[in-house]
């Protein structure tokens, strides 16, 4: 039966950062083939996350996948949830309103980069990184575990256990 995945990513179209990170792991890691559609949402900023601009796109998005079904995934970063009480307010929110909806919730610890790079990387060098991160092949690199985590520690992800549920893996690794 033919999926639609909706990855609804808080980078904007320009930047496409957290995609470049997402699309290496699921391009090394899952088989992918007709059966599969994978769409975006770009919502600039995780603040957005329920704004009537984004589930109109979400919407806008399902309807015109008719051959199948369709999961909503967002891909938030944590940021720092357990020093921050506002961040972790925020972080509670998506939790919720991704559960009341059906939705599913990938989250990294504190963020994208900080989980596929190890590092806190500046706004202006994102851009550079992920690239360099897509030319050096450094998917290849990381250790399941991180991206497979079941609970919120710094460098972690539960990526692979929520793309496990749509996707089936290659025989890597």
């Amino acid at each position: 039966m033919a999926v639609q995945l909706i990855f609804c990513v808080e980078t904007n179209k320009k930047a496409d950062t957290d995609s470049i990170y997402i699309s290496e792991l699921v391009n090394y890691f899952y088989v992918l083939n007709n059966q599969i559609k994978i769409s975006k949402v770009y919502m600039g900023t995780k603040s957005k996350y329920c704004s009537k601009e984004i589930i109109k796109e979400i919407e806008k998005k399902t309807k015109a996948f008719v051959i199948g079904e369709t999961k909503v995934i967002y891909y938030i970063d944590t940021d720092e949830y357990e020093k921050n009480v506002e961040h972790q307010t925020e972080l509670n929110k998506i939790s919720q309103f991704c559960k009341e909806n059906g939705y599913d919730l990938v989250w990294f610890c504190h963020d994208v980069e900080e989980v596929f790079l190890d590092n806190k990387i500046p706004d202006s060098q994102k851009v550079q990184e992920a690239g360099a991160f897509r030319r050096k092949k450094g998917i290849q690199e990381i250790p399941l575990d991180k991206l497979a985590s079941s609970v919120m520690r710094i460098h972690t992800s539960n990526i692979m256990q929520i793309l496990d549920k749509y996707l089936e893996r290659k025989m890597t690794k």
